[in-house]
């Protein structure tokens, strides 16, 4: 089991994570991401349950003041 996060500071930021770094096997991911308001409205989240492999490259895109999180399991 993984878990992992990231958060920013006041300015928008995309961070790309490589699962093949640490990811062997298929898994499934449940993430919680900033929604599309949240620069707005602090409680605008996006919740995401799906598969993910150690072939996937993930773009997280982070709102200001932003963040997001996961568990891989």
């Amino acid at each position: 089991m993984w878990y992992v996060g990231a958060m920013t500071n006041w300015e928008p930021k995309a961070l790309t994570i490589d699962l093949s770094k640490f990811l062997g096997t298929p898994m499934t991911m449940d993430s919680f991401a900033d929604g599309i308001n949240a620069d707005r409205e602090p409680t605008d989240y996006k919740h995401e349950v799906r598969k993910v492999s150690d072939t996937e490259t993930l773009t997280v895109n982070l709102a200001p003041g932003g963040g997001w999180a996961a568990i891989i399991k």
